[in-house]
This record gives C-alpha cells, structure tokens and sequence, in this order.
C-alpha cells in the first residue's frame, strides 16, 4: 500500500505529466513535452533533432504510463496512476521492465545522448513540465550525489527508484521532479 508521501509524491509527478491541464495524461501530453524541450533548445520542427525529441518524449509513455491504462482508453486518470504505481512498487515487476522505464526517461532527458546528464539538460526537462530553472538547480545538486556536474545512468535510476518508493522525506532521491 502507498503510504500518504509516496501518494504526494505520485500525485505531484502525474500533474506535471498532465500537459494539458485536463486531468488526464495520454499520449499527446508526451508530444507536448517533447515540443517544449525541442522549443527550449532553439529545435524546429521536421529536423532530425526534433523528431528524435518527440520520439524520446513518446517512449515514455510507451514503456511506462501506457501500462497505467487499466481500461484501454488511452487515458490515464490519477486513480489508475495510483494503482499502477502501487502495483509496480510493490509487486516483483520483471527488471527488465524496470530498466527500460528508467532508460526510456533518460534517453529524453539526455539530449545530447552522451550517456550523462548535465544541468542544461536536466533544466530543460523540468522547465518543459512546468518547474522552474531554480528549482531544477537546487533539484540536480540533490541528485548529483558525487558532485561531478553530471547525472550518470547509475545516479539517475538511483534517484528515480528512490523517488517512487521512498518513504524518507529527506532522501535526496525526492527531488527527481523538481520540488515536492
């Protein structure tokens, strides 16, 4: 069972996910996003970049919130994200399935697909859901655990599974999407 941080936690993520502000995240919420990284970077669209942006943004979906759809409507309400979360959480869910979901949100977030993550980069995906450029500063140097100005893939799914299963309002892991 989630406990009532994890729920926040959760909650917060699916707002964020929910581009469009209607209370329902689906696919076109993922193209959203990807629009906005590639507006950020300067990208326009029909070039190589934009496209490999939207199909980065569109992997997410793919490998994780689909899995959400308990009714096949290609909507997922905050109740189904909450139980398919708990249900990942607490269930012995194939690694490999946990691998592809955190390599999938990497990929969109490594932009420059260096195999690391730096503060550009991860400032562009968090301003692309809706946080703000300070709040992704102070999030990276809380994920950053070695200090070296660069997530690793190791740091990153580290952050990410702290993020959703964690209970410690202190762990750094809390931070993964910006302030909670």
């Amino acid at each position: 069972m989630l406990t009532e941080f994890q729920k926040r936690k959760l909650n917060l993520r699916f707002y964020m996910v929910d581009i469009s502000k209607d209370g329902i995240v689906e696919l076109a919420d993922f193209e959203q996003q990807g629009q906005k990284v590639a507006e950020l970077m300067g990208i326009q669209p029909g070039s190589t970049e934009y496209d490999k942006i939207i199909s980065a943004n569109i992997g997410i979906w793919q490998t994780y919130w689909k899995g959400a759809d308990a009714d096949g409507d290609n909507k997922i309400t905050v109740d189904e994200y909450l139980k398919f979360a708990e249900y990942t959480i607490t269930a012995k869910v194939d690694e490999k399935n946990k691998l592809d979901q955190v390599k999938a949100l990497f990929d969109a977030v490594d932009l420059d697909g260096s195999g690391e993550i730096e503060l550009k980069e991860y400032t562009i995906y968090l301003k692309a859901v809706g946080k703000s450029e300070e709040d992704a500063k102070v999030a990276f140097s809380k994920l950053d655990a070695d200090g070296d100005g660069k997530l690793s893939r190791d740091e990153f799914a580290l952050a990410m599974i702290e993020y959703h299963r964690g209970n410690d309002p202190q762990a750094p892991g809390n931070w993964f999407f910006g302030s909670y």
